[in-house]
């Protein structure tokens, strides 16, 4: 099976609702881990592996509806950070 097709499955398994609250979770446990690194109390491949946790949910819903919202507001992101930089964004 693909990774698409695992995503796939695992929103028709577990549904969309459960998997925005795994989102959610994963996000929370990345920020702990962020917060734990920051206080000197955590390690760099916890750090990782929680980024890849987030990073998977988030390829899950952009591969089930939400790539082009996710795209548009990341375009818009990256345009405000350019400019706060005084630098210009090419895509």
């Amino acid at each position: 099976m693909d990774k698409l097709a695992l995503y796939r499955q695992a929103l028709q398994v577990f549904g969309y609702d459960k998997q925005l609250c795994k989102l959610a979770e994963e996000a929370s446990e990345l920020a702990a881990e962020s917060n734990r690194l920051l206080n000197h109390q955590g390690l760099e491949r916890r750090l990782a592996s929680e980024m890849a946790d987030v990073e998977i949910m988030i390829e899950q819903f952009r591969h089930n509806g939400l790539a082009s919202l996710i795209d548009f507001h990341k375009q818009q992101k990256l345009e405000r950070l350019a400019k706060r930089l005084g630098v210009t964004y090419e895509q």
